[in-house]
């Protein structure tokens, strides 16, 4: 062989290597195309396997794959697309503890480049369907937990209006004297609004109302000081309370936070003499400041008040304090402690608007 000949054979293989590697660039784009449309087919369709699944044998034919085949367990549910059973079919299976995915493809041939592909799209037609079925998951327990949590403020609401009828009870049948009778009918008035309130506060969770993007109406304007003196009557609790201001929110919220804190001063003041409870009120420009603290003994761990189950006195729930800041929040607001007060401290902030 010449050196002529071996130049023009270098010349013919470097052409023949040129043509390859344009051939496989555009099988590399069209590959990455399709993918990049299935991917965002799925997001428009938000993660619903039930829509996008049907909707990719268009995309996928592009890839030169005939047709497809799935069979997915998940909480349940069964999604399937019978398995037309041919020769050249590709298929891959996922066993997870909550679901099971079958998936296969039957190319139009598996040949040279196409066995690339058709392990690419196997692949991830399977990560898009796994990660379809666990957002999916991920959304149910959340809303089981939301659910759970809810029916845990429900039940800590419903005790503490068991305790309040049994109270009642325990007074009528003790009601031996017109003067005691005058000032249970005295006590009646000035706590039957408070419980009213307790009830809707309930009937509010229950509702489960959503949030929009409404300004409440002003009708909803709470005078902050004027219930405040409510719940320490109902609680009859020694009080001093400085300041006033008003918000506009749902009621029942806002009787759910300080129900609970008052509430557990007056638990408090059942174990310890004389405790008293001064609350203080800011009118700041955009939320309001109250400060809520007792004259009590000091509490250790108060770091871990907030935490839910977690209680200082025997028998309690635990659920108070963690309900009342959680509603807080739920608001635009807040509930913390002030770590350099004596015994317990709170600071409430809330804001004078609410969306609801």
């Amino acid at each position: 062989m010449t050196i002529e000949l071996i130049y023009h054979f270098f010349i013919l293989t470097g052409l023949v290597i040129i043509g390859v590697l344009i051939y496989l660039r555009f099988l590399s784009k069209r590959m990455m195309k399709v993918i990049l449309e299935m991917i965002d087919l799925n997001t428009k369709l938000e993660y619903d396997l039930h829509q996008f699944l049907p909707n990719t044998l268009n995309l996928l034919r592009k890839l030169k794959i005939d047709d497809y085949f799935y069979t997915i367990h998940y909480l349940n549910t069964t999604i399937e697309r019978s398995n037309p059973k041919r020769e050249k079919q590709v298929e891959k299976t996922i066993q997870r503890e909550d679901y099971q995915i079958t998936i296969g493809i039957v190319p139009r041939h598996s040949r040279g480049e196409q066995v690339f592909i058709n392990t690419v799209v196997l692949e991830i037609l399977s990560v898009l369907i796994e990660m379809n079925i666990l957002i999916h998951i991920k959304v149910i327990h959340e809303a089981l937990y939301k659910f759970s949590k809810l029916q845990t403020f429900l039940l800590h609401d419903a005790k503490n209006l068991a305790q309040f009828i049994g109270s009642l009870s325990y007074n009528i049948h003790h009601l031996e004297t017109h003067y005691k009778k005058d000032r249970f009918i005295n006590y009646l008035k000035e706590t039957l609004p408070v419980i009213s309130r307790s009830s809707a506060k309930i009937i509010g969770l229950l509702e489960m109302q959503k949030e929009t993007d409404d300004t409440l109406p002003p009708e909803n304007t709470i005078d902050i000081k004027s219930l405040l003196e409510n719940l320490t009557k109902h609680y009859k609790l020694p009080n001093t309370i400085n300041g006033q201001a008003s918000i506009i929110a749902e009621e029942y919220m806002v009787i759910s936070i300080f129900d609970n804190l008052l509430k557990n001063i007056y638990d408090k003041s059942l174990q310890e003499a004389s405790v008293t409870c001064r609350i203080d009120i800011d009118n700041l420009e955009s939320h309001v400041r109250i400060v809520i603290s007792d004259t009590g003994n000091f509490i250790g761990d108060r770091n871990r008040l907030f935490e839910l189950f977690y209680s200082t006195k025997k028998g309690g729930l635990g659920i108070g304090l963690h309900q009342a800041q959680n509603i807080a929040q739920s608001m635009g607001g807040d509930i913390r402690i002030l770590p350099d007060m004596p015994g317990v401290t709170l600071e409430v902030i809330l804001p004078k608007t609410q969306k609801v």
